[in-house]
């Protein structure tokens, strides 16, 4: 049997698209197998860097995330206010010192000069204005060689980037600050204009020597504003910065000199695609010139008194937070040659008692050494007696013995005591005795007496050793070999206050014309008249009894303890500082009435109403007693004394200053004049302060000394000015032998007129109405007898004038009885009992007059 053959499967679609896929896929194969292997590597290369491409967007997207966490607000920028200098002024505009954490003025973008500008950026970022805040390639760089290096080394800084660095981040190299560094930079540009930034930048770096900003800096080295500053000026100024120390024109010239060069170079390179403005023939002429760099002017030692008052006032008036900030300028009233003239002064005289009283070195050995007195324990401040032990020529310091303990004291700085410049061994021998005051107190503490439970013995020794060189080690003493002084000076009819010294030296501390609170002497004799004056019941024809009298067991006595004048004018009593004529008057008046009055007159210090308080036994502030004074001066109008007159912001609004004390009427004009007329009588011929004459124009005033000579003072004025003096030491020593007010104090009250007069004509002290001349009998102060050739006019006020007429000498007079009877012409006055000791304030008064 035959098979039949199997018929063939009929084709699907499927089947006959695979076929037909077959070619096409031997095609693509045969290419692919044709195709270079180098493209299937760059192939994969592409691939990887796609890849790395994209995790190094991530990294770097990753690195800004992390690094721009936490970044400060650039727009805080907008708000710069850096901490400024605070400028403080005399009357005249001169600058007395200055205020500052930071010494920096900030000013306008505008108050900048254009040659400035350029300098600036031809020294630090020359395409400042090109640039969007970062220098790529510098930051590459940058990189490079801190990757090399291992550390960041150099800053490729553009001006945007220092600015960010200044103000915004901490100045650390460390590649985390400058990556913040670098995300900031580009936030300020987008936040700020160039000008902007610019404005901070010329504001706020640093030019040297602490001062901040093209302001101070111009101020420091060439004694202008910015405003004011050429091309050659502003060049040597651009190139500071880069290293403050190392190219200052004060102490490195020459090195700042090649700096300058070097932007003058980039000037003259880039000044066409930059800054055309600048004329090639200004470039060159900057290099040919030499800027003068100006002497430092302000010495603060001079005002150091209003400085320290300017401190205090602004920070009550404006607050702590805007004290800090600075900014301000302080407007004093004082006048700074006028203070200077002042503290020239001050010395002189202190020099000149320095002299009499020997108190220039070298020491002096005691003829009978004895022991000084010991001391429990040493105390800041305190004035002891001590002996020197030895001296340290190398170091200049003197070794001394303190009651007992030990200490060291530095030549240096007792110029005055030294002028022949000694070494400390020939200026301090062994054994000689001076005043000293201790500053700081011996370093170190004292160890435990008992043993901590457990310690070894020579741990024990350890310790012991330890404690005994900390005992040992010595307190710092400050030789205290001369008296101090302070001086004031104020204008009478505004209080301004045109001079303040409060110290020989200058310079921050005791300011002895505010602070330091003394007996002031006869100078306190002036407020009883002045009293009896107002109250109609004295005038200076006055007559008042000197002669001995005795009050419980207080005796007071003249400075000449052996003469008594007997019957004598007011006048005469003021004019001879008699001491008697003052106690009785003030029992007249009452001790009580005199100290209210005395407040009245602006002593805010306590007083002692007794008897005592006319010969000025209460302690006063120097401060008081001369603006008291300058109340006279005035007409008899109190206002309080004026340091500050106007405080400019920082924005350059003036700041309110707090209101000043109502002023007050004392005394009319009449009564002033009155007042005025006796104390002339001080400072002609026959008074305690005859040599003021030789200043050839009108004066009054008062001199004043305290018991033994511890205080001697004079205060005083003319028509234009006031002054008060007072000299002493601060630990109430007596000024030596036969030294006064006339003596010591005088002299520099002379100085001081002279220097606020000056050209000034001499005035007569003007006569306001309600003020009378009439003649007088010298001696009883009545109307004059008939006949009588020795009259003298004498001015009263208005209705106080004398109505009884003077007998003639030969007609017997009462008051005679009544003085042998208070026996004032007894010669052999006896002595007083008892201990022999004087009872209560003891307060004397000048030497005789001439």
């Amino acid at each position: 049997m035959t098979r039949r053959p199997t018929p063939a499967p009929k084709a699907t679609p499927k089947a006959t698209a695979t076929r037909g896929a077959r070619p096409a896929a031997r095609a693509a194969a045969r290419t692919k197998r044709e195709r270079p292997r180098w493209w299937k590597w760059t192939r994969r290369g592409l691939i990887a860097l796609a890849v790395l491409a994209i995790l190094g967007l991530l990294g770097v997207t990753g690195v800004f995330w992390y690094f721009g966490r936490d970044l400060p607000d650039v727009a805080s920028l907008r708000a710069y206010a850096p901490p400024q200098t605070t400028r403080v002024l005399d009357r005249h505009g001169e600058t007395i010192g200055e205020i500052f954490s930071e010494r920096r003025t900030v000013i306008p973008l505008d108050q900048i000069p254009r040659e400035m500008i350029v300098s600036v950026l031809a020294a630090e970022d020359s395409d400042f204005y090109q640039h969007e805040g970062l220098d790529y390639t510098g930051i590459v760089r940058a990189i490079l060689r801190g990757v090399e290096e291992g550390r960041a080394v150099q800053g490729a800084s553009t001006i945007t980037q220092q600015v960010v660095k200044l103000l915004l981040l901490t100045p650390e190299r460390t590649f985390s600050r400058k990556f913040r560094e670098l995300i900031l930079a580009r936030r300020v540009e987008r936040e700020l204009s160039k000008d902007e930034i610019l404005h901070v930048y010329l504001n706020h770096i640093n030019f040297g020597h602490g001062r901040y900003g093209v302001q101070e800096a111009a101020r420091f080295y060439f004694g202008k504003d910015a405003s004011e500053l050429t091309l050659a000026e502003a060049s040597l100024l651009a190139g500071i910065p880069q290293a403050p120390a190392r190219l200052s024109p004060r102490t490195h010239l020459e090195a700042a000199r090649r700096r300058q060069a070097y932007v003058l170079r980039q000037l003259e390179q880039k000044r066409e695609a930059y800054w055309p403005d600048i004329p090639l023939e200004a470039i060159e002429a900057a290099r040919e010139a030499e800027p003068r760099i100006v002497p430092r002017a302000i010495d603060e030692a001079e005002g150091a008194e209003i400085m320290t008052l300017a401190r205090r006032e602004l920070r009550e008036i404006v607050g702590a937070d805007a004290f800090g900030r600075g900014g301000f300028v302080v407007h004093t009233t004082l006048d700074l040659g006028l203070q200077r003239a002042a503290r020239g002064a001050v010395r002189e005289g202190l020099e000149a008692l320095d002299g009499r009283q020997r108190l220039r070195g070298p020491l002096s050995r005691p003829r009978r050494a004895r022991a000084l007195a010991p001391v429990d324990a040493l105390r800041l401040g305190r004035t002891y007696d001590a002996e020197v032990t030895g001296a340290d020529d190398e170091r200049g310091v003197i070794h001394l013995d303190v009651g007992g303990h030990r200490a060291i004291a530095e030549l240096r700085g007792l110029a005055r005591f030294n002028p022949d410049n000694l070494s400390a061994s020939a200026f301090a021998p062994i054994g000689a005795r001076a005043r000293v005051s201790i500053l700081e107190l011996p370093s170190g503490a004292r160890a435990d007496d008992d043993e901590e439970e457990g310690a070894s013995d020579e741990g024990a020794r350890d310790d012991e050793r330890a404690s005994e060189v900390a005992t040992e080690t010595p307190a710092i003493a400050r030789l205290e070999l001369g008296p101090q002084a302070a001086a004031i000076v104020i204008e009478p009819r505004t209080r301004d206050v045109l001079a303040i010294v409060g110290s020989y030296e200058g310079g921050a501390g005791f300011d002895r014309a505010r602070q330091a609170r003394r007996q002031p002497g006869s100078t306190f004799k002036p407020f009883v008249y002045a009293l009896g004056v107002r109250e109609r019941r004295m005038t200076p024809a006055t007559v008042m009894i000197d002669a001995p009298v005795v009050y419980e067991e207080w005796r007071p006595q003249n400075y000449e303890t052996w003469q008594n004048e007997g019957p004598v004018r007011l006048r005469v009593a003021l004019a001879g500082s008699i001491n008697l004529v003052a106690v009785r008057a003030i029992e007249d008046l009452g001790p009580a009435n005199v100290a209210a009055f005395a407040r009245e007159l602006g002593v805010e210090s306590e007083l002692d109403a007794s008897l005592a308080l006319a010969l000025g036994a209460s302690e006063v502030r120097p401060i008081e007693l001369v603006n008291a004074y300058a109340t006279f001066a005035a007409g008899g109008r109190w206002e309080a004394p004026r340091f500050i007159s106007r405080i400019v912001g920082s924005d350059g609004r003036d700041v309110p200053l707090p209101p000043r004390p109502a002023a007050r009427d004392v005394l009319d004009p009449a009564e002033a004049y009155v007042v005025t007329s006796m104390l002339q009588s001080v400072t002609a011929a026959g008074g305690t302060a005859a040599r003021a004459t030789r200043l050839e124009r009108p004066s009054a005033g008062k001199t004043g000394t305290s018991n033994e000579a511890k205080d001697a003072w004079f205060v005083g004025y003319t028509p234009n000015v006031v002054a008060g003096v007072w000299i002493g030491y601060d630990d109430r020593r007596s000024l030596g032998r036969r030294e006064s007010g006339g003596r010591a104090a005088l002299p520099v009250w002379m100085s001081l007129i002279r220097a606020a007069e000056g050209r000034r004509p001499a005035l007569e002290f003007p006569r306001p109405p309600g003020v009378v001349s009439v003649s007088i009998d010298p001696a009883s102060g009545l109307l004059p007898y008939p006949g009588q050739t020795d009259a003298l006019e004498e001015v009263f006020l208005e209705g106080t004038a004398p109505t009884e007429v003077a007998r003639p000498p030969d007609v017997a007079d009462s008051s005679t009885f009544l003085m042998e009877q208070l026996g004032a012409f007894d010669d052999d006055e006896p002595e007083p009992e008892g201990d022999g000791e004087r009872r209560g304030p003891e307060v004397f008064e000048d030497e005789p007059p001439p």
